[in-house]
């Protein structure tokens, strides 16, 4: 990102970090957070050429077609997403910097899930194809297994946070491409679950201090071989486009000066009240 914004960001890594899964812990307290994170456009068209030609579609335009309840019971992701962007605007024109840092993280937390294909199928977790477990072995197995090879880093693969001139289409652009991704992530499952055909495909894995029951090690090894590049494609694709919204953001808002309150003292007083309370 360029200056202030590298700098800027850079000085309240350990927010963000700390920061980076609220939108998920509030999925438990807010009624209707669960629906932010995805959108099931197999619900509106099977086919991606006729999604193609739906979407990108405005908020109002939604409702008037298909009414509030149906629109939330699919997901609402990108619509929410490009929500929080203008949120993002605003708090960069204040010039609050806890405002900035949550609409931010909120922001790259929501347009990241949509790089995930299993947040844009109504069958995110193959329970309609017998691959129960499938959205823990994309998108937290693959990585946590082989993160030390990805090379995740935007500029050696050409990419440098950029100016997005309609950020609508480009969020809509970024979910229906990764939406065309999903045939593969149930197929090349498929395949390697008859490799396996005489093995036992999951195995009871320790993460951190729980054991939870996913695919075996051996199974990942073999899916990540069959899926190639593909996760990793598409976290690279998630960081370039949180990095060219939060500029674009800025841009927007007037390239305004950045405050220098430090956030990590309010993470550390609340590392201390969930301390002080347990």
């Amino acid at each position: 990102m360029p200056h202030p914004l590298h700098a800027f960001f850079k000085q309240h890594r350990p927010w963000l970090n700390d920061h980076a899964l609220d939108a998920d812990i509030r999925k438990h307290s807010i009624k209707d957070e669960k629906y932010r994170h995805y959108i099931d456009l197999d619900s509106y068209h099977e086919e991606l050429d006729s999604l193609q030609s739906i979407f990108p579609l405005s908020w109002s335009m939604a409702i008037e077609q298909w009414g509030m309840d149906s629109i939330q019971h699919h997901g609402v992701g990108p619509w929410h997403a490009h929500l929080e962007y203008l949120r993002l605007i605003n708090a960069y024109r204040t010039a609050d910097t806890a405002r900035i840092l949550r609409h931010a993280i909120d922001l790259a937390h929501y347009v990241s899930d949509l790089h995930v294909p299993l947040h844009t199928t109504k069958n995110y977790n193959g329970q309609d194809t017998n691959q129960e477990g499938i959205h823990a072995l994309w998108e937290t197995q693959i990585p946590e297994a082989f993160q030390e090879i990805f090379n995740l880093h935007p500029r050696s693969h050409g990419l440098e946070a950029e100016w997005i001139e309609s950020v609508d289409g480009f969020i809509w652009m970024r979910t229906l491409d990764s939406h065309s991704l999903a045939p593969l992530v149930f197929s090349h499952e498929i395949d390697v679950r008859r490799e396996f055909e005489s093995k036992a495909i999951d195995a009871y894995i320790i993460r951190g201090r729980i054991r939870q029951l996913m695919r075996s090690e051996e199974f990942v090894q073999a899916y990540y071989l069959k899926i190639g590049p593909q996760v990793e494609s598409q976290m690279i694709k998630s960081i370039h486009a949180v990095s060219s919204l939060w500029f674009s953001a800025w841009v927007e808002a007037g390239q305004p000066e950045l405050g220098p309150y430090n956030a990590d003292h309010r993470s550390r007083f609340k590392k201390m009240l969930d301390w002080w309370l347990k």
